[in-house]
């Protein structure tokens, strides 16, 4: 479906449109360097590493997830994710992109819904088991490890809940463990307690999992077309299998966004997103950027303080408290504008109070033009103030054109880690802060990082 795909307009990341952009000299200088992480990506793939670049050809799995779906849409009219970070916020992008913040659109309303728990406020939380229809939901567990706290915490206090008010039998019916096929604390609960699970590739980390289960199972179960969304994934694959920067939109969104911040001082990636329904996916976008390429060492052990900051902006909502920034204040940013072609309907605004100049000009207008004239101008104040942009033009907000988006960055997350030298996959800085979570809540074997936390606690000298 090409006429569906999405596309980069790089020209105002460009010099000479733009005064602070890229040259082409230095796009071909530093393609070499693009040649070999491909090539290195694509050795990885062939020996069964980076096992995300399967997932949108599983058949067998897209298949086993929709017909399992449909069982549970038979049973059940809500599904609560429990699950944090890469593990919900897939679900959340999903949801949001095809039914629209709120679910209202156009688009008839979902006969189900799902709800993302991705927090630990006890007002929230009592609230929300307080109100929930027990015997009308399925929980799904999320967690590749089962050790994430937050999720896990929740798991507890939702088994003790579910067994009290629907019996110690029946509740296990209402519990589904999306994990690790083999290994972990979910899935040994899991084989012990006789719950329905769901596997994530060994190979597969939380922020590249959203075309596995994790993300797939929400999907369905709100009546998503998966295989479109697999489609999606499949065709943006097939566009980032050649070297040739021109053809490879992941390559080149990957060699802008470096070269930028490596050659040109923008070290931050403002996304500035100019529709409602993909602020769930620039959420998502964000946990995958920071986390992957915001690294202290290199491959080789060295210090290299490594990483591109994402920060996420609302159009035209956020031109009128971020832009400012942008526009006048320190040169270390660029901008991806996402602009999307097409939405379900569109509202015209009536010719009224054609004497006041200020607003006669308004009637007869739609509001999608002047949307997009809000994104151009933004553009344009953009590049007259020395800002390197670019454009992220989407056909729609549909399942076939999310797999795409969500294989873009996922892609171009990879191609930029090795541009920078780092680990995409691993998350060294996540994992200490965990550890100093084990060691206040008194997990055995964290006693050492504990007593750190005691100490500082202490410390009272700069308190006001």
């Amino acid at each position: 479906m090409p006429h569906r795909d999405l596309h980069l307009d790089f020209n105002e990341a460009f010099a000479p449109q733009q005064s602070n952009g890229i040259t082409e000299a230095e796009l071909e200088a530093a393609t070499p360097n693009f040649i070999q992480v491909h090539r290195a990506l694509k050795a990885m793939h062939e020996v069964g590493q980076v096992q995300f670049l399967n997932l949108p050809f599983l058949e067998d799995v897209l298949e086993s997830i929709s017909s399992r779906a449909q069982d549970l849409r038979s049973s059940f009219d809500t599904m609560v994710v429990l699950g944090i970070g890469g593990s919900g916020l897939g679900a959340k992008a999903i949801e949001e992109a095809i039914f629209g913040p709120l679910s209202l659109s156009s688009t008839p309303l979902p006969t189900k819904r799902i709800f993302v728990l991705d927090t630990l406020d006890p007002d929230y939380l009592a609230g929300f088991f307080r109100d929930i229809d027990l015997e009308r939901t399925v929980f799904n567990v999320v967690s590749k490890s089962g050790n994430t706290v937050e999720t896990m915490a929740q798991f507890m206090y939702l088994y003790e809940l579910l067994r009290e008010k629907l019996g110690p039998e029946r509740f296990r019916r209402h519990l589904i463990m999306t994990t690790d096929p083999q290994k972990g604390v979910l899935r040994q609960i899991a084989k012990q307690e006789g719950l329905e699970s769901f596997d994530i590739l060994p190979g597969v980390g939380g922020r590249f999992s959203v075309l596995s289960p994790v993300g797939l199972l929400p999907a369905a179960f709100l009546g998503i077309s998966i295989h479109e969304m697999a489609e999606g994934a499949a065709r943006l694959i097939k566009r980032c299998k050649g070297e040739d920067l021109w053809s490879n939109p992941a390559g080149m969104l990957a060699m802008v966004t470096y070269l930028l911040s490596q050659n040109h001082g923008r070290g931050q990636l403002v996304l500035f997103n100019y529709s409602e329904r993909l602020n769930r996916t620039a959420e998502w976008f964000r946990q995958l950027w920071a986390e992957s390429l915001g690294k202290k060492l290199d491959l080789e052990g060295k210090e290299v303080r490594a990483g591109i900051t994402p920060i996420q902006a609302s159009g035209p909502r956020d031109q009128h408290s971020q832009m400012q920034l942008y526009v006048e204040g320190p040169p270390d940013k660029m901008v991806m504008l996402w602009s999307q072609e097409k939405f379900e309907h569109d509202l015209k605004i009536p010719k009224l109070y054609p004497e006041i100049e200020s607003l006669s000009y308004l009637g007869g207008k739609t509001f999608s033009e002047i949307l997009y004239a809000e994104m151009i101008a933004t553009e344009q104040a953009l590049k007259e103030s020395g800002v390197p942009n670019f454009k992220l033009q989407l056909y729609g907000a549909d399942a076939y054109t999310l797999g795409q988006l969500f294989y873009l960055f996922e892609i171009a997350t990879v191609y930029v880690g090795g541009l920078l030298g780092v680990n995409p996959y691993d998350q060294p800085g996540v994992e200490l802060g965990k550890k100093y979570i084990y060691g206040k809540l008194g997990r055995q074997g964290s006693e050492e990082f504990g007593a750190t936390l005691a100490r500082k606690l202490k410390d009272k000298r700069y308190v006001v």
